[in-house]
C-alpha cells in the first residue's frame, strides 16, 4: 500500500517539476495591460540561470522548461517583480505554456522614459540630450485639450494665440518657424505663418509629451534648430477596451471623443474620434454677431494598428483626420437701403498615413523606419451676406478666396549597432518631398527635396559618454549643408548627470518664404527667392541630481544656455505704412538662457517650481531686454476623500511682441493659473473633474515700448488677446 502511494506521489510531483516544453512569458503593464518592450528577464530552472539583456517586444519565448522555475523581472519605470512558478501556474497551450507577468507602475518615479532621439526607449537620466517629459497625467491635470495648453506652463515656452492662424510657440526664446512638432516621429505639415497651430493637436489619445530644447537639426534636420516636440500616442492595449470622454466649459466649449481597442493573437487594433466644438466669445456680452474668439468645430480621428510577427520584426500603421472650421463673423453694416456684413470661413484638413517598422538584425543591431504622406488642405472664402434675406456671394478681391495644398512625403531610416563594446553607432537617413500648391505661391506649385544622411557614435567609458554627429542636407535648391554636434555627460554618481553640448542648428528657406505673394486690402507680402539657410550655435550646460528623503523623491536640474543665429529670415518692412513687406535675412540672434527647476514626489503629493532667466542680445532690429519666469504644478491626494487637487501656474515678466508698424513693444506681466478637483470612481473606471481654468481673468495685455522695429502681420499695435474669460469646467471619462 505504501509503494503505491509512494507511486502515485512521484507521478504527481514529475508532472509538476519535470515537464519539458516551451514557455511564453508575457510582460505587460498591470493597469493598461499592453505589452512592455525591451524588458529585461533573468530566469532560472534546473540549476541553470540565464539573463537575457533585453527583451525587445515584452514576450519571451523559453525552449525545454522544467518547473518550478524563478523569474526577476525589469522594466523602464515600473517595480521589480520576482516570482517562482509551478506548472500549476501556467496556462496550456497547443505546443506549450503561456505565463503572463503584470507588471506595477512605479507612480512616484521622478525619472521618466524618453524615445526622441534615441535609438530604443530609455529612462531620460540617462539620455545623453536634456529631455523633458510631460506624462499623460500632467496632462489630466491640467485639463488641456490641446497642446497649447500644455505647453503653456512649460519653462521657456511662450504661447502665441491668432484667431485665425492658430497658437504657435517659442521655445527658448526662438519662434516657432524653428521649432519642429512630431507626432510618433513624423513632422508635421501645414504650417500658417510659420507655425504648426498647436490648437489643432488633439490630446485625446496622447500618452505623453517629449521636448527637447535646442537644435536638433543634426538628427531631425531642418526647422528643428529651436527644439523639437514630439506627441507619442497610447499604443494599443492587448484586450478589448472602451474609453469615452466628456469636456464641457462655461465659455462655450463642448468636447466628446471616445476610443476602442481591440487585440487579437499578433494583431492589436485602436481607433479613435473627437468632436471638439467651441461657440465663439467676446468681452462685451451683446447680440453683435462679431466675436472676438472666433467659433471652431473640429473633428478628429485616429487609427493604429500594430502586428507582432515574432520577437524580432514588429509593424505599425497610423492613420491620422483632422477637420477644422473657423468662422470669422464680421460688423453688420447697415444704411437706409440695405444691411449687410463680410463673413470668412477658414477649412482644414490634414490627413497623415504611416507604416512603421522595426527589426532586430540581431541582438547588437537593429533597424527602424517610417515611412509617411501627409495631405495639408486649407481654403479660405470671404462672403457678402445680405442680413435681410440671408443670401451670401463671394467677393472678387484679391486675396479673398483661396486653396493651400502641400503634399508631403515622408521616409526615414535608423540603424543602431552595440556590437562594439561600450560604442552604439547609428547610421540614419531622412527624405522629405514637399509639394506646395496655392494662388499665394508664384506660379501656384512648388517643390522642395531634401535628403539627409546622418550619424552619431556615442562612447562610454566608466563615467564618461561622449556622442559626436553629424548631418549632411541634400537640397533641391540649396548647396549640400553640414551639420555638426557633440553631446558629453558625466555621471557625477548613480543619480547625478552632468551634461555639456555644442549642436550647429540648420534651417532651409520654406516654400512660401522663398516663393509666397499675399496680397490683399491690407498687407503685401513678397517672398524671396535669395534667401540664405539660417544658421546657429548652440551650446548648454546642465546638471542634474535625484535624491531621496525618507519617503519623498528629489529632482534637481540647473541649465544654461546660449543661442546665436546668423541670417534669421524675417519679414522686413519696405515702406513706412507697413503694407509692402519681403522676406530677407536680416537679423542676427542672440540669446542667454538659465533656469532651474525641482520635483517632488511622494505618496500624496507631486509638485515641480521652476524660476528662469532669459538675456536677449540687442540686434539691428530689437533692444537688449530680460525676461523672468516662474512656474509651478501641485497635485495633493486627499486619502480620506480620494480626491487630488491640482494647481498650475506660470508667470512671465513680459514677452516681446513684434508689430506691422516697424515698432518693437512687449506685453504687460502675464500670470496664467487654472485649479481643479480630481477624484476616481469605481476602480479607476470613472474619472471625474471639476475646475476652474484662467483663474485670474487676464485677457488681453497692452503692449508698450515703442522702438524701431520689424514684426509680424497679424499683431495690433495696441493689445494683444490672450484668453477668455475665467471659466469654470467639468471632465468626465469612463473606461470600461
Amino acid at each position: 500500500m505504501k509503494s503505491i502511494i509512494l507511486n502515485i506521489y512521484l507521478i504527481i510531483f514529475s508532472a509538476f517539476t519535470i515537464s519539458a516544453e516551451n514557455l511564453v512569458i508575457e510582460v505587460r503593464d498591470s493597469k493598461h495591460t499592453q505589452l512592455l518592450p525591451h524588458c529585461i528577464i533573468k530566469y532560472e530552472f534546473n540549476d541553470q540561470k540565464r539573463i537575457l539583456k533585453e527583451c525587445s517586444t515584452g514576450i519571451l519565448q523559453i525552449d525545454q522548461v522544467t518547473f518550478p522555475i524563478k523569474f526577476t523581472v525589469k522594466a523602464l519605470g515600473y517595480k521589480e517583480q520576482v516570482r517562482t512558478i509551478s506548472l500549476a501556474d501556467v496556462k496550456v497551450e497547443k505546443g506549450g505554456y503561456r505565463y503572463t507577468i503584470f507588471m506595477d507602475e512605479r507612480i512616484h518615479e521622478v525619472n521618466e522614459i524618453v524615445v526622441t532621439g534615441q535609438s530604443k526607449p530609455i529612462l531620460a537620466s540617462q539620455s545623453i540630450y536634456k529631455v523633458n517629459v510631460i506624462s499623460n497625467t500632467q496632462i489630466a491635470q491640467r485639463a488641456a485639450n490641446n497642446l497649447s495648453e500644455v505647453l503653456n506652463y512649460e519653462m521657456n515656452n511662450f504661447i502665441s494665440n491668432d484667431n485665425i492662424l492658430g497658437s504657435s510657440v517659442s521655445m527658448a526664446g526662438i519662434g516657432g518657424q524653428n521649432v519642429k512638432i512630431l507626432l510618433n516621429g513624423i513632422p508635421l505639415s501645414g504650417r500658417e505663418n510659420g507655425n504648426i497651430d498647436l490648437g489643432q493637436l488633439n490630446l485625446s489619445n496622447i500618452k505623453r509629451v517629449e521636448m527637447i530644447q535646442g537644435p536638433m537639426s543634426v538628427v531631425y534636420g531642418s526647422n528643428a534648430m529651436g527644439g523639437v516636440v514630439n506627441l507619442i500616442t497610447q499604443p494599443p492595449n492587448a484586450s478589448t477596451r472602451f474609453n469615452v470622454r466628456s469636456y464641457l466649459e462655461s465659455i462655450g466649449r463642448y468636447n466628446i471623443n471616445g476610443s476602442a481597442n481591440f487585440s487579437k493573437g499578433k494583431h492589436s487594433v485602436q481607433g479613435s474620434f473627437a468632436r471638439n466644438f467651441f461657440s465663439g466669445w467676446s468681452a462685451v456680452d451683446s447680440l453683435d454677431r462679431f466675436q472676438t474668439w472666433k467659433p471652431k468645430t473640429q473633428y478628429t480621428a485616429d487609427l493604429q494598428y500594430n502586428f507582432d510577427l515574432n520577437n524580432k520584426v514588429k509593424f505599425n500603421y497610423y492613420g491620422s483626420y483632422l477637420n477644422e472650421k473657423i468662422s470669422n463673423k464680421g460688423q453688420p453694416i447697415i444704411n437706409p437701403y440695405e444691411g449687410y456684413a463680410f463673413d470668412e470661413y477658414y477649412r482644414t484638413n490634414r490627413i497623415i498615413n504611416s507604416v512603421n517598422g522595426s527589426i532586430k538584425v540581431s541582438d547588437k543591431e537593429s533597424f527602424n523606419f517610417t515611412n509617411s504622406y501627409t495631405h495639408y488642405h486649407r481654403t479660405k472664402n470671404r462672403f457678402k451676406k445680405d442680413l435681410v434675406t440671408l443670401n451670401q456671394f463671394e467677393t472678387k478681391s484679391q486675396g479673398d478666396q483661396d486653396t493651400t495644398i502641400f503634399k508631403t512625403f515622408h521616409h526615414r531610416g535608423v540603424l543602431s549597432s552595440s556590437r562594439i563594446k561600450n560604442t552604439e553607432a547609428l547610421l540614419g537617413y531622412e527624405f522629405l518631398h514637399e509639394t506646395g500648391q496655392s494662388f499665394k505661391l508664384a506660379e501656384d506649385t512648388k517643390t522642395m527635396k531634401d535628403l539627409g544622411i546622418f550619424s552619431s557614435i556615442n562612447f562610454s567609458y566608466k563615467k564618461l559618454s561622449v556622442q559626436p554627429s553629424l548631418r549632411m542636407t541634400i537640397n533641391s535648391l540649396y548647396a549640400n549643408g553640414f551639420t555638426p554636434a557633440v553631446h558629453l555627460m558625466y555621471n557625477l554618481s548613480a543619480n547625478s548627470q552632468l551634461r555639456a553640448s555644442y549642436a550647429n542648428g540648420y534651417r532651409v528657406p520654406s516654400l512660401k518664404e522663398l516663393y509666397l505673394q499675399f496680397i490683399d486690402q491690407n498687407h503685401t507680402i513678397i517672398g524671396n527667392s535669395e534667401l540664405k539657410p539660417e544658421k546657429g550655435n548652440h551650446y548648454e550646460l546642465g546638471l542634474e541630481k535625484s535624491f531621496s528623503i525618507q519617503d519623498s523623491k528629489f529632482c534637481l536640474t540647473l541649465n544654461a544656455m546660449h543661442n546665436d543665429i546668423q541670417d534669421m529670415i524675417a519679414l522686413a518692412v519696405y515702406n513706412s505704412q507697413g503694407i509692402l513687406r519681403v522676406y530677407d535675412n536680416i537679423e542676427r540672434y542672440r540669446n542667454w538662457l538659465a533656469n532651474t527647476q525641482l520635483k517632488l514626489n511622494t505618496t500624496s503629493i507631486q509638485t515641480q517650481v521652476g524660476i528662469g532667466y532669459i538675456l536677449v542680445e540687442s540686434s539691428n532690429i530689437m533692444p537688449q531686454h530680460t525676461i523672468w519666469e516662474f512656474n509651478t504644478a501641485i497635485s495633493y491626494k486627499i486619502p480620506k476623500i480620494k480626491t487630488s487637487v491640482n494647481f498650475n501656474y506660470k508667470f512671465n515678466s513680459k514677452q516681446p511682441v513684434l508689430t506691422v508698424e516697424e515698432n518693437f513693444l512687449f506685453t504687460d506681466p502675464l500670470h496664467i493659473a487654472n485649479m481643479s478637483l480630481q477624484r476616481n470612481f469605481f476602480s479607476n473606471v470613472l474619472v471625474l473633474q471639476l475646475g476652474v481654468k484662467n483663474l485670474l481673468n487676464i485677457q488681453s495685455s497692452t503692449l508698450n515700448g515703442l522702438s524701431g522695429a520689424q514684426g509680424s502681420a497679424h499683431t495690433g499695435a495696441t493689445g494683444m488677446q490672450l484668453f477668455p474669460e475665467r471659466s469654470l469646467f467639468m471632465d468626465v471619462q469612463y473606461s470600461f
